[in-house]
This record gives C-alpha cells, sequence and structure tokens, in this order.
C-alpha cells in the first residue's frame, strides 16, 4: 500500500513538472508584457528554484543536481524562446518601421554564431524605445543609418525588420518547451518503473569506495 502510495506521488509530482514548463514560460512572458517586469522576475526565481527542487526530488538526489543544473539551462533556452516569439509577434502586429542612426556597437565575437548589437537612435537623437538590436559581427558603425523595426511601447526589443518572424520563432518555442516536456516526462516514466537511480560511489583517496 505504501509503494503504491509512493507511485502515486512520483507520478502526481512528474505530471506537475510536465506542466510547469509551458505555464512557467508562457505564464512568465505573460506577466512581464501586462503586468510587471519586477514581478515577472521575482516569479522566475520562485517558479525555476521550485522547478529544480522538484525535479531533484523526483530522481533522487544523486542524479537530481546535474539533472537539475541542464534542467536549469534547458528552461531558460525555452523562456528565452517564448520572449522571442512574443517580441516578433507584439513587432508584427503593433510595430513601426523606421531610419535610425547607429550611436554605439558592441561587439559579440564569442560564441558559435558572433554577432554585434546597435544602439539606435531616431533622427531627433532620441534613443528608440528598448532600441538595441542584433546584426552581423561589425556590419554597422558609430552614425551609419539602419532601418528598424521598433515597438512605441519599448515592451519589445527592436529588430532589423528581416529578423521579425513570428511563424519561426513560435515554432522554436513550441519545440524547445516540448522537449522539456518530454524529456521531464521520459524521467518521470523511467523512475516510476525502474525507481530513482542509486548514488554512484566516489573512490576514495586510499582506494575503495566512499561509504554510504
Amino acid at each position: 500500500m505504501a509503494r503504491t502510495g509512493g507511485r502515486r506521488g512520483t507520478v502526481a509530482l512528474a505530471v506537475a513538472l510536465v506542466a510547469a514548463v509551458p505555464a512557467g514560460t508562457f505564464g512568465l512572458v505573460a506577466v512581464s508584457t501586462y503586468v510587471s517586469g519586477g514581478l515577472a522576475v521575482l516569479l522566475g526565481l520562485a517558479l525555476g528554484i521550485g522547478w529544480i527542487v522538484g525535479l531533484v526530488r523526483l530522481v533522487g538526489a544523486g542524479a537530481g543536481c546535474w539533472l537539475g543544473a541542464v534542467g536549469a539551462l534547458l528552461w531558460l533556452a525555452a523562456l528565452a524562446s517564448v520572449y522571442s516569439a512574443r517580441d516578433s509577434m507584439i513587432l508584427g502586429a503593433s510595430g513601426l518601421t523606421t531610419t535610425g542612426r547607429v550611436t554605439a556597437t558592441h561587439d559579440r565575437p564569442q560564441g558559435k554564431h558572433p554577432d554585434s548589437t546597435y544602439d539606435v537612435a531616431d533622427e531627433h537623437g532620441v534613443p528608440i524605445p528598448n532600441g538595441t538590436v542584433a546584426a552581423r559581427l561589425r556590419s554597422h558603425a558609430v552614425g551609419d543609418l539602419l532601418t528598424v523595426r521598433y515597438d512605441p511601447r519599448g515592451v519589445a526589443g527592436a529588430r532589423l525588420p528581416e529578423n521579425v518572424d513570428l511563424p519561426r520563432d513560435l515554432a522554436g518555442a513550441l519545440g524547445v518547451n516540448a522537449f522539456l516536456m518530454a524529456a521531464t516526462a521520459g524521467l518521470g516514466v523511467a523512475v516510476v518503473r525502474n525507481g530513482r537511480p542509486r548514488r554512484v560511489p566516489f573512490p576514495r583517496p586510499g582506494g575503495g569506495p566512499r561509504p554510504q
């Protein structure tokens, strides 16, 4: 009976963790868009920590720590993809296109896809709301004219018009969230069927496994 109760608890926890992925990512983006960015940050920290703690509890401390770290990175990637889709939706629906002037450049040569970001101001020298756009590395210089799509309210980040692609960004957001949900569900199924993985003993300096 106790084993059945524990099994049900594991299933319930796994279901909650799976549901928390889209609820957390899409919910946080909605809160930051319509309510408050500061509240979204606090809520995001609470949800993120709670989700990681739940994941560690699901698989056990032995494997849960490193899985929690990987899960946190995937959760952040899922959140970023939803933000990207939101920005494309806002810019496509209510954004304005203008030609501004680059006022500052910031190079990011590291990583797989090096690029630069450019601060853009309008023709009067007033910074465009949330007007830092990404483009190819060192493709523009201070003083260059740049056509951008921006949100007058400053909620969505400005972009080059060719980078506003809602179908692509929405597909990416749904794909990353679906992958994280499937991976979490797979962990839950594995734990229900096989139990939590045992802690792997680390060898002691003098030889032999560390006592459990």
